[in-house]
């Protein structure tokens, strides 16, 4: 496929799902273009029907991240969804499986070899690694504090037992994820990287020089 033939069919895959996305949500195109406007990037009213209906050729990359936004789904969900076509055309003449076009888009590629030191996909690599440190530190300490609540309210002494018994060892489950939270993080700061801010339940967790020093 040509050049103009590759752009003209991705944007006319981007306009058929901006299309079952605005249906699903229930909105007219005005009503996606008053919304984009609210966030910052106005559209001309009859933007939507014009891309839906073919005589808009293309879309400028503000225009794609302000429809996901308000459509409410990822940004390569608009440029490479994974429905019933099992290869989309990735560039010009390069048509891949579908998974590894969004997969190749969002970084999440398979690699036989890690990520060089300080590349870009290294540092998505880390920053995923941290979002699952935090999502477990989360989960176990929300198990001990809910067995310790539950613990006094079980009328059975046994079960109040078996209550306690658990709720010590999420505790020393949550020790450990909050030290490999902990790691993580350092390792994010070793990188010349900056961790996200933590939840109010994990802020404990940093040190207090490691939060003056995230301070903008």
């Amino acid at each position: 496929m040509t050049t103009d033939g590759w752009l003209a069919d991705l944007t006319a895959r981007i306009a058929a799902e901006v299309r079952k996305h605005r249906n699903h949500l229930g909105m007219t195109g005005p009503e996606v273009a008053e919304a984009c406007g609210r966030l910052g990037v106005p559209l001309p009213n009859n933007m939507i029907a014009n891309l839906e209906s073919g005589r808009r050729g293309s879309l400028k990359l503000e225009e794609l991240l302000v429809l996901a936004k308000v459509l409410k789904v990822p940004p390569v969900s608009l440029i490479f969804p994974l429905d019933d076509r099992p290869t989309v055309e990735l560039l010009p003449e390069m048509d891949v499986p579908s998974w590894e076009a969004a997969s190749w888009f969002t970084g999440e590629e398979q690699l036989t070899t890690a990520a060089p030191a300080g590349s870009p996909r290294a540092a998505l690599d880390a920053f995923r690694e941290h979002q699952v440190a935090v999502e477990t530190a989360l989960l176990s300490t929300e198990q001990a504090v809910t067995r310790r609540l539950q613990a006094p309210r079980a009328r059975n002494p046994e079960i109040a037992a078996q209550l306690i018994r658990q709720a010590e060892e999420f505790e020393r489950i949550a020790s450990r994820d909050y030290d490999v939270l902990k790691a993580t993080r350092d390792q994010l700061r070793a990188q010349g990287l900056r961790p996200a801010p933590l939840p109010d339940e994990l802020d404990f967790v940093d040190d207090p020089d490691d939060k003056e020093n995230a301070t903008p």
